[in-house]
């Protein structure tokens, strides 16, 4: 190997060329109680691939972890930059639906692919087709919201039984159409649609809005950085009404230093499975912040669709990691948390391959999106505890 630039960790592992891989997470920003989990379940994936040999015969996987900043245009410079200089096949991330939405249309045109960890907006469903190949590069291990807004909509008519409702979101397409979808299947009368806006500190004329002509109940779709501010600023004018949060709200931290203002609010959340595995490798539970697990799985399900499509690159990903995320009814090899080495061996023979992952079976429909099992939780002295298990068997039919 003539190249002066290859370090010798690359020279030592005899695999040829390493496989650039990004990553984009909210480090900074509104949704930085997040993205720090993200990143190292991303990290700890890429550390796992290499340490079970890398992939296509020994190939290191090489991680370019960047920072949304929580802002779509800084993100697509980014995102551009990654796949400019340093050639990166795919993209992990990002988080928010706004920032995906951005993202999108530059991995489907430079033909990279982006499975993000938590974007669920429904409008991103058919994100990513490239018409020059059919093929799709965006895809998502979290689930659409079409699902979230069912369950919303279950606390709000069959738990709180409420008559009126209003709808308070963040100003973005996660948060407008979460709440544009639970408020069609809420059964009552919705009063009142509001969105927030991120840059403002006063939301006395928001609650305002929200709380004219008095709703039984709110449903709340906002992340935790704005979120603490509004729920401080709900207590302190007496508006009364009960909260149903989306997970974006799910923030240990918030939930205990506002024990007081959020006992009894209802928060609906998609299940992860509990993957010991997965808990001791990030170094316990007060590491995993919610939706890492689906960083996790993207990672190893890239790693997977590249070993299934002998190449390296963004159409190589595309064009397989459906296949290696579901059974396939022909006696599957069925790999987890940890196991890659295991998957490259079942591919390797011409085995197919199922991944079960840590956030649960991911297993991909055409649009490149799980369907998952859901949770109704309670916070009850600043912990969010679960009230109800919402099974796959209750989305049948309904999406």
């Amino acid at each position: 190997d003539m190249d002066t630039d290859t370090s010798t960790e690359t020279e030592s592992s005899g695999g040829g060329e390493p496989v650039a891989l990004g990553s984009i997470f909210p480090v900074t920003g509104t949704n930085s109680a997040y993205g720090g989990g993200h990143q190292t379940a991303f990290n700890l994936a890429v550390e796992e691939i290499n340490g079970a040999g890398g992939i296509l015969g020994g190939r290191e996987i090489t991680s370019i972890n960047r920072d949304t900043e929580g802002a779509p245009s800084r993100a697509a410079q980014k995102f551009r930059t990654m796949i400019n200089q340093e050639g990166i096949a795919g993209l992990v991330g990002p988080y928010s639906s706004g920032i995906g939405t951005t993202l999108a249309p530059i991995a489907r045109d430079n033909q990279v692919m982006e499975i993000s960890n938590g974007n669920t907006s429904p409008a991103l469903a058919t994100a990513g087709v490239n018409e020059s190949n059919g093929a799709k590069y965006y895809g998502r291990t979290a689930p659409n919201d079409v699902q979230q807004a069912l369950v919303m909509a279950r606390v709000l008519n069959q738990i709180v039984e409420a008559e009126t409702a209003s709808f308070l979101f963040v100003d973005n397409p996660y948060g407008q159409g979460l709440a544009e979808a639970a408020s069609e299947s809420f059964e009552g009368e919705t009063l009142n649609m509001v969105a927030y806006s991120q840059q403002t500190s006063d939301y006395t004329s928001t609650l305002d809005s929200v709380f004219e002509g008095d709703p039984d109940a709110v449903g709340t779709v906002m992340y935790p950085g704005n979120g603490r501010t509004i729920l401080e600023q709900w207590n302190q004018g007496g508006y009364g009404g009960q909260w149903v949060g989306a997970e974006a709200i799910l923030s240990p931290e918030l939930l205990s230093d506002l024990s007081d203002i959020v006992e009894g609010m209802y928060i609906t959340s998609p299940q992860t499975a509990n993957s010991d595995t997965f808990q001791e490798n990030m170094g316990g539970e007060e590491n995993i912040t919610q939706f890492a697990p689906y960083a996790y799985d993207a990672t190893y399900l890239m790693g997977f669709a590249m070993e299934a499509a002998g190449e390296a690159s963004g159409t190589g990903i595309a064009e397989n990691v459906r296949s290696v995320s579901r059974p396939s009814g022909d006696g599957d090899t069925e790999v987890s948390v940890a196991e890659f080495e295991a998957g490259v061996e079942a591919l390797g023979n011409d085995e197919a391959i199922n991944y079960e992952g840590a956030s649960g079976s991911v297993d991909l429909n055409e649009n490149l999106e799980p369907v998952v099992p859901y949770r109704i939780l309670q916070v009850q002295d600043g912990e969010a505890s679960v009230t109800e298990e919402v099974p796959l068997s209750y989305f049948e039919g309904k999406i």
